[in-house]
């Protein structure tokens, strides 16, 4: 009777062990970067003098705006703004922020301009950042850029758009 008692006595304690070491194991901290887009870039309203050969219009990364050539901006209600992505990862990880250099923005009455992107407020294509904030807090990448306005004749009033992807890479 008593091998009867030793051998239940056996085969409870290796049912329990494994159930108390997987209790005891904490939850490891979130691996992957989670990212989203949040605003997107936005060089307002502008118009360039007829006759002329056009000229850019800059928005940097923190919302500013500039022009160079015979752009002339306007405040008529379209938002001055840069992009803004949001990237939530655990402490000490590194992210790798990559982007084309350019990209071509349609307009709704034709014509296309150039867009030349960045930098971003961590810097050109290619940087990168480690995160010192905690697995539930927000780092903030704000994009700017650079448009090229060709003439009247090129670039006819309208609307122009396009799009562009940013790529992050945790190392």
């Amino acid at each position: 009777m008593q091998r009867f008692w030793l051998f239940i006595y056996i085969l409870f304690s290796l049912t329990i062990v494994p159930i108390l070491a997987q209790s005891s194991v904490p939850d490891l901290p979130q691996r992957t970067a989670t990212v989203r887009a949040t605003q997107a870039l936005n060089f307002g309203d502008m118009t360039i003098l007829s006759g002329s050969s056009g000229g850019t219009v800059t928005v940097d990364q923190n919302g500013s705006r500039s022009q160079t050539g015979s752009v002339i901006l306007l405040n008529l209600g379209n938002q001055v703004q840069p992009a803004i992505f949001e990237v939530k990862i655990c402490p000490g990880r590194m992210i790798n922020v990559t982007f084309p250099t350019t990209t071509i923005l349609t307009g709704s009455n034709g014509g296309s301009m150039v867009l030349n992107l960045g930098p971003t407020n961590i810097g050109g294509s290619g940087s990168s950042f480690v995160s010192n904030k905690g697995c539930d807090d927000i780092h903030l990448i704000q994009v700017g850029g650079t448009l090229t306005v060709g003439s009247i004749g090129t670039n006819p009033g309208g609307l122009y758009s396009g799009t562009f992807s940013l790529t992050f890479v945790q190392q």
